[in-house]
This record gives C-alpha cells, sequence and structure tokens, in this order.
C-alpha cells in the first residue's frame, strides 16, 4: 500500500491535541509529532454531505452539486446520494489511472461504484441494500469481521447515555475491525477508512464533558467522547503499523466541533420582517395563532415538563418528536406568492424564492440582487435579548461557489455567534426567534477540521498554515505523482513536503470519467435516510 487515508468525522484539534499531549491518544500523537498537521476549513456550510464530494473531487460545490443533506425546492426537498457528485471523483481517477483503491464507509457514496477496487458505502445507506462492489464484499468477510455497522442503532436521549454510547463504541469497532480486515486481506494501493461515530456522538454529550456549556452535567458521561477518541486512537496505531515500508498516511476531518447553545427559528425571523408570507386561509390561520399561543412541539413539551410529566416527555423517540414537528406550521403553510426568502438547512443556509428555481419562484433575476440586499440588511437585526448581534457573519452565494451547479446552493449562508447557535433545519420549532434545542444535542459543526500527514516524503514536526479541504485531492495526487486535473480547485500543500513536488496539470476533459445519471432511491430507502437524518438532528 503506497497511502492510507483516515477520515474521522467532525474531529477536532481543539481536543486532539490537549488530550495527546496529555496521553490519551498516543498514535495521532505520534503521526503529529512526525509529521505535519493544520486546521483544514471546510465547505460552507460546515456539513458531512458537502465536504466529503468536496475532498473526494477536489472540486467547490458549484462544480460538483452537492451543497447539503437535502436539496430545497421551495416548500419541498429531495435527498442527496452519491449519484448527485458530477465530478470524477478521486476514486474513479485513480482506479482510471491503475491504481487498485478501497474505500471504506465514507460518506456519499451510495450506491457504491464500479471500480479497480472495492467500495463500502456510509451512514447515507438504506438498509438491506447492496452496499458494497464488489456485491459479495460484505458476505465475504462478515465471518472473519463481524457485521458491518455503518450508522449508529440506539438514538440518543437523557436517561439513556449507557445503551448509546455502549452502541456508538459498538459502532467504532464494528468499522475499525471491517478496516483491519480488509487492509489484511484485500491488495490496494489506496485505502480509506472513515469513522462517523465521533461527530454523532459529539453533537449529543458534548455537554458533559464541556464544563462550561450551560447544560453541563457532571457524572460518569464526562470523558464519554474522550473514550470514543481514543477507541478511533488505537485503530489509527493498529492501521498504520500495518502499513509497508515508504507508505504514507493522511488524517484527516471534514469539519470541526463545537458547543451549541441555542436554536435560531430563520423561518419565524424571515416573517417577523415580512419577508416570508403565510397563506390566508382559515385551517393556516388557525395553525397561526396555536403557533402564537406556543401550541407548537417545544411548547407541548415544556408544557409537559411543568405539569411534572419530565418521565413522558422522555419515553417519546427522537423520531416521534421529530414527526410532531410537522403536524403544526410548514412550509405547506407558506405564500410563496408573496414570500421572498426561507431557511432550510440546520447551518444559517437562506434561499431566496427565485423564479425558475422555486416552482413558486417570484424573485427574478432582474430583482435578485435587490432582495438579497433586503434580507441581509435584516438579518443584521438578528438580535438575543441583551441585543447582542448574533451575525457573526454573512457570505452570499458567489463568494464560496462557482461552477455550474452554484445557483442550486444556498443563496446567503449566515454563520451564527461563531456557530454556537444554529438554525432550525426545517419551518420552525416553535413561534420563538431564539430558542432551546429540543432534539437534546449540544454540540455543533466548526468550520476547523484537522489534517495530519506522515510519511517519508512528508515534513517532521511542523504545524502549517490554514489548509482547505478541496486541496486535499490535488494534494494526494500529487503525493502519488499523478498529474492534477486543472479542474480542481485546490491547490498541492507544497509546505507539507520535505521537497517541492514536480507538479504537472491535466488540462483535458474528463469525457472518459462521466458521471452517473441521477439515481432515485425507492420509497422505502428515502424514507429510511430521512428517518435516520431526522434522528441524527439534520431535518
Amino acid at each position: 500500500m503506497k497511502l492510507l487515508i483516515i477520515g474521522i468525522d467532525g474531529a477536532t484539534f481543539d481536543l486532539i491535541r490537549p488530550w495527546a499531549e496529555a496521553g490519551h491518544l498516543p498514535n495521532l500523537a505520534r503521526l503529529m509529532r512526525s509529521g505535519v498537521q493544520a486546521d483544514l476549513a471546510s465547505t460552507l456550510p460546515p456539513v458531512t454531505s458537502p465536504a466529503w464530494p468536496t475532498f473526494m473531487t477536489g472540486c467547490n460545490p458549484g462544480k460538483h452539486g452537492v451543497f447539503d443533506f437535502i436539496q430545497p425546492t421551495g416548500a419541498d426537498f429531495s435527498l442527496v446520494n452519491a449519484s448527485k457528485i458530477k465530478r470524477p471523483t478521486l476514486w474513479q481517477r485513480l482506479s482510471a489511472a491503475g491504481y487498485r483503491v478501497g474505500v471504506l464507509n465514507v460518506p456519499v457514496t451510495y450506491p457504491p461504484r464500479e471500480l479497480n477496487g472495492f467500495m463500502v458505502t456510509g451512514i447515507l445507506s438504506p438498509k438491506n441494500a447492496q452496499i458494497s462492489y464488489p456485491a459479495d464484499l460484505i458476505s465475504r468477510y462478515e465471518a472473519e469481521a463481524g457485521p458491518y455497522r455503518f450508522a449508529p442503532q440506539v438514538q440518543y436521549k437523557a436517561g439513556r447515555e449507557d445503551a448509546y454510547i455502549a452502541d456508538i463504541y459498538d459502532l467504532i469497532r464494528a468499522q475499525g475491525e471491517w478496516a483491519l480486515t480488509l487492509m489484511k486481506r484485500e491488495s490496494v494501493d489506496v485505502m480509506m477508512v472513515h469513522f462517523i461515530a465521533l461527530d454523532i456522538m459529539m453533537h449529543a454529550l458534548w455537554r458533559f464533558m464541556d464544563e462550561s456549556h450551560p447544560l453541563h452535567e457532571p457524572g460518569p458521561y464526562q470523558h464519554a467522547i474522550r473514550d470514543g477518541y481514543r477507541m478511533v486512537d488505537e485503530y489509527v496505531g493498529r492501521m498504520v503499523a500495518r502499513l509497508p515500508e515508504g507508505a504514507s498516511t493522511i488524517v484527516m476531518s471534514d469539519h470541526g466541533f463545537g458547543p451549541l447553545r441555542k436554536i435560531v427559528n430563520l423561518n419565524v425571523y424571515l416573517m417577523e420582517r415580512g419577508l416570508l408570507k403565510l397563506k390566508q386561509d382559515t385551517i393556516t390561520r388557525l395553525k397561526a395563532a396555536a403557533f402564537r399561543m406556543g401550541l407548537s412541539p417545544a411548547g407541548i413539551y415544556r408544557m409537559i415538563e411543568t405539569i411534572g410529566l419530565q418521565n413522558l416527555a422522555t419515553r417519546v423517540s427522537k423520531n416521534t418528536r421529530n414527526q410532531v414537528v410537522g403536524k403544526f406550521l410548514s412550509f405547506d403553510s407558506v405564500d410563496w406568492s408573496q414570500t421572498v426568502a426561507y431557511s432550510m438547512g440546520h447551518v444559517g443556509q437562506i434561499y431566496l424564492n427565485v423564479a425558475g428555481r422555486e416552482p413558486e419562484g417570484i424573485v427574478t433575476a432582474e430583482r435578485y440582487k435587490e432582495a438579497r440586499a433586503k434580507v441581509i440588511a435584516a438579518l443584521h437585526g438578528l438580535r438575543d435579548e441583551d441585543g447582542r448581534s448574533l451575525v457573526s457573519k454573512i457570505i452570499v452565494r458567489e463568494e464560496t461557489y462557482h461552477g455550474p451547479y452554484s445557483k442550486w446552493g444556498p443563496d446567503i449562508h449566515v454563520v451564527l455567534d461563531d456557530y454556537n447557535m444554529i438554525a432550525f433545519p426545517l419551518f420552525a420549532t416553535n413561534n420563538q426567534v431564539i430558542t432551546d434545542q429540543i432534539r437534546g444535542d449540544s454540540g455543533c459543526h466548526r468550520r476547523e477540521g484537522i489534517f495530519i500527514a506522515w510519511g517519508p516524503a512528508i515534513r517532521r514536526g511542523e504545524i502549517l498554515a490554514e489548509a482547505d479541504i478541496l486541496d486535499l485531492a490535488p494534494t494526494i495526487l500529487g503525493l502519488l505523482g499523478e498529474q492534477i486535473p486543472a479542474e480542481m480547485d485546490g491547490q498541492v500543500l507544497q509546505e507539507a513536503f520535505s521537497s517541492p513536488l514536480d507538479v504537472t496539470y491535466d488540462e483535458s476533459e474528463d469525457d472518459a470519467l462521466e458521471t452517473p445519471e441521477n439515481v432515485a432511491l425507492g420509497v422505502e430507502e428515502e424514507a429510511q435516510i430521512e428517518e435516520r437524518l431526522r434522528g441524527l438532528g439534520y431535518l
């Protein structure tokens, strides 16, 4: 093997560096000490679903076409899958160049693609579907590696921590053992292994670790996240130990992580500013009146707690709570003929109601910049109860996306309180602009992920300037001595190498690496994936 790539979803140096220094992560510590490290800027938004296709293609979402777990179109949305990635992936390019490639558990790889090697798909895979190429790969090694797992089986809620943590640790073990088995049994030149569990765990359990979190609860779960990192670190060490002499290792994450303090109902705020309008029929007016009176999902649960039936609330599953949300005001209640903008997505994504893109769009090309400026001006008035601005940064679409699919991306990305706050991903959880997180999460994404590289050509003990997730595909190709496709947006990280790489660029078109036609999942498959995303807090 020439190169091992280890993806740790959501990993952050804010945790890794102090834990490595304290001796809890000896293998990552050794790689950092003997190699290079750098913060790794994620996509906007810093979300799993656009970040991994960006890594795999070396292209921004405006070129590859994936901006989130979902693609909104007004009141509706569609789920993304691997067929939505409209540029060739690193795996396709390496396969075409004659490399044997192995890909395990990377998000946005279902349905699996044929390649020179093997692929087992990740968290957006339906149950009981064919999730591997070759099709018999799972059955071939299941007796040795154990059942393959790509997602958690226990949802988090208060009082269920022991079962939840045990399941997360088992997910790490399952994916780690599969990685070791495939390294042993399958001969490949380049292999990528991805661990999803830490991201999921940090969403739910951050408050137990973080003494500064307003919901911090001291007790036996204080080190649960740290011990999850320790498990991943152990597998990192075991995988690196299997590498032949001369091989290199890259450890990376798609984004970082930090505390989550509040939720912002951006659509409620847009309603207050007259930028999103509701229908005026009787049913919608009744729903709106009930919403204003607190008859909302969050209001119902707060009432239950007030009258002492907290245990009843905790016995309601997260999926059930998410389904209840849809019974109140929703995007079906919106008067799109009068609506300028709406929010869909949990990290501050705002879409204008663009004519020709949304089914009932009213913002024409001539009015686009004027309408966007009006929305941005309104957003600058978003403040907390103390009058403090919640808007850390506003980024418009053309500042982060370029390419043929850019028009499908969010028109505005608003960073809320330096990502200490996120948005309710669909319509709204209650009638308040700023509210508590009813899902129970206490951690969420940050833009700064991790990059660690180690190997014979890599410099030793260096901390580099911040890199970009776009830079990794061209850097990997450069490390392997391959030409860099000119269409890639990133740069080779020359500063990571002891001697500069002799890099050449390929200006030819990629007609031989055609991307697949859109694959529509079945109704049951769509329902499974949507349920999983709701359970994880992304919908």
